[in-house]
């Protein structure tokens, strides 16, 4: 598509580390998990995979990025602290991806990080969690919608 000068962008899961990849050969990247992939801060395909539902797509796991995505914010944001969020990290990376879910690292979580910065950690995510992903595909409709504004 790209040799045949077809404008391709790419964000959000595999789409975000293709673009990566072949943004020199044209291909476009948006959002903060291209910005990554790009700068070297993730490099496995594991940061992006989901396991989900095959009949309506309901995503059954939680990918790697979002929990890291949702981690940085909680430890800005005075939730838990470095250790705490790194400990969670590991915990939550070493899991199989289809085996990510919340509950399954929290529950791992249970007597390796203070009782207290886990439950704050848990109420973050019941009320402020953040989906990285959904993010970077809104940001990168809305660079299509652009696009398509100026080429009008």
């Amino acid at each position: 598509a790209l040799k045949k000068g077809v404008r391709v962008i790419g964000s959000s899961s595999m789409g975000a580390l293709r673009a990566s990849e072949l943004d020199l050969y044209g291909m476009e990247g948006v959002g903060k998990i291209y910005e990554w992939y790009k700068s070297g801060k993730l490099i496995s395909d594991d940061e992006v995979a989901l396991f989900f539902e095959p009949v309506y797509f309901k995503p059954l796991s939680e990918p790697l990025v979002n929990i890291r995505y949702n981690l940085r914010i909680a430890e800005a944001e005075g939730v838990i602290d470095r250790d705490t969020c790194e400990k969670v990290l590991k915990i939550a990376k070493s899991l199989y991806f289809p085996d990510r879910t919340y509950q399954r690292i929290l529950d791992a979580a249970e007597g390796v990080i203070d009782g207290d910065a886990l439950k704050r950690f848990r109420r973050f995510i019941e009320v402020e969690k953040r989906d990285l992903k959904k993010e970077d595909a809104i940001e990168a409709l809305k660079r299509v919608r652009d696009i398509r504004e100026v080429t009008e």
